[in-house]
């Protein structure tokens, strides 16, 4: 079973209920079935931390992220490879910088989950589990 990695909107999704929630809940009931949790970019789960932050204020963020921590999810250290293949993919294709860090966290063996699926397409060999598009008047990550 490959590794399926989120990127911060389909956390945010998830968190929520935007378009794919449905989506990250089956991939996060799959994991804890398999007891092989997703993974996300320590980066891109502080996006996630500064987004709910900006909306709803420090104290709700820490109830928020300590929920979060019950999710079967690991969190992955940005070392010095992996922030070497996103600084790699930031010069190659342009991608938002934090983006870059969910591709890299991926790899080539895992499986990305995100809504910006038309800005990782540029990106070789990377696998993508597309999520609905951002729709008008919702917010996006």
């Amino acid at each position: 079973m490959k590794t399926h990695v989120l990127d911060a909107n389909a956390l945010y999704r998830f968190l929520t209920g935007g378009p794919g929630a449905d989506i990250v809940r089956r991939l996060f009931k799959d994991a804890r079935d398999a007891e092989q949790p997703l993974q996300m970019s320590v980066v891109n789960w502080g996006e996630v931390y500064y987004t709910i932050a900006k909306a709803q204020g420090f104290a709700e963020t820490v109830k928020i992220m300590d929920r979060i921590k019950m999710l079967p999810l690991a969190v992955v250290d940005a070392d010095e490879k992996v922030t070497t293949q996103a600084a790699r993919l930031k010069a190659g294709f342009g991608l938002p910088y934090a983006d870059c860090f969910a591709a890299a966290t991926a790899g080539t063996g895992g499986i990305l989950v995100t809504s910006d699926a038309k800005d990782f397409r540029k990106v070789p060999d990377i696998h993508l589990l597309a999520l609905p598009e951002h729709k008008p008047g919702r917010h996006k990550s």
